[in-house]
C-alpha cells in the first residue's frame, strides 16, 4: 500500500504594519464596501501548454494551478488577506482545487506549492484524487493564504462571478472554461476575482504578464527544482 503523503505546514502569516504600508488610503477605502470584489475576465492562448500536457500527459488543471501559484508568489500583493479583520502577508500562497465526485458532487482539495513541480504536482493530485473519494472535506484548514482554482470545462464564458462571504472575500478566485479554437489557437476564457483593497487593476496586469509568460514558454516555466 502507497504510504499516505505527508501534509506541510500550512502557509504562515505576519500582520502588516499600516503606518508603512504604501497601500493605506486604498485599502481603508475599500475595505469599507459592501462589495469590495472586482471580477476580470480574458481570454488566454493555452497551444503551446496544451502540446506540453499532451506530450507528458498530465492534468491541465493541476499543471496551470501550478503555474497560477508560481505567479502570484511573485506578486507580494497577492500574499495579502484581510483575516480576523486584520491586514495580513502569508509567507507563500497555495493553490485550493474545486473537484467532483463520481456523483458530480462539488467537493474541494487543499493542495500545495513549493515551485518544484515534480513535488507539488504528484502532492496535488492525490489530495484531488482523496477529495473525489470524499475524504478530507471536514478537516479542511481555513488558513486565507491560498488560492481558489475552478475548472468549468462544459461551456464558455465571457463574464463570471463567485459568491462570497466576509471571511474569505480576500482569497482570490481562479476560473477557467471551456477549450475552443480561434483559427489555429487553443484559447480558454479565464477568470480572476480579487478584493479590491488589497489588489488593483496594476497587479492584476503583473499577473497576466507572469501567466501569459509561462503559457507560452511551458518547459522553460515547469521545471523541478534539484
Amino acid at each position: 500500500m502507497q504510504e499516505e503523503m505527508k501534509i506541510p505546514q500550512a502557509p504562515q502569516a505576519t500582520e502588516v504594519n499600516l503606518d508603512t504600508y504604501s497601500r493605506r488610503w486604498a485599502y481603508e477605502h475599500f475595505i469599507t464596501f459592501d462589495m469590495p470584489v472586482i471580477s476580470r475576465t480574458m481570454q488566454l492562448d493555452i497551444t503551446k501548454l496544451r502540446e506540453y500536457i499532451k506530450t507528458h500527459k498530465l492534468s491541465f488543471m493541476l499543471i496551470f494551478g501550478f503555474l497560477v501559484a508560481k505567479a502570484m508568489n511573485d506578486i507580494p500583493e497577492f500574499h495579502h488577506r484581510i483575516q480576523d479583520d486584520l491586514l495580513v502577508n502569508f509567507d507563500r500562497i497555495i493553490p485550493s482545487f474545486t473537484a467532483l465526485t463520481p456523483d458530480n458532487i462539488i467537493c474541494f482539495a487543499k493542495g500545495n506549492y513549493t515551485d518544484n513541480f515534480d513535488h507539488d504536482y504528484l502532492y496535488n493530485a492525490d489530495r484531488v484524487a482523496r477529495a473525489k473519494r470524499g475524504l478530507d472535506q471536514n478537516d479542511l484548514d481555513k488558513s486565507q493564504g491560498q488560492i481558489f482554482l475552478t475548472n468549468i470545462p462544459w461551456y464558455s464564458f465571457t463574464s463570471i462571478h463567485h459568491p462570497f462571504s466576509k471571511n474569505n472575500a480576500s482569497i482570490p478566485i481562479i476560473s477557467t472554461g471551456k477549450i475552443y479554437k480561434e483559427n489555429s489557437r487553443e484559447k480558454i476564457p479565464f477568470a480572476i476575482q480579487t478584493h479590491h483593497a488589497l489588489v488593483d487593476g496594476y497587479h492584476v496586469g503583473l499577473f497576466m504578464e507572469k501567466i501569459e509568460n509561462f503559457l507560452e514558454n511551458p518547459y522553460e516555466s515547469i521545471k523541478t527544482k534539484k
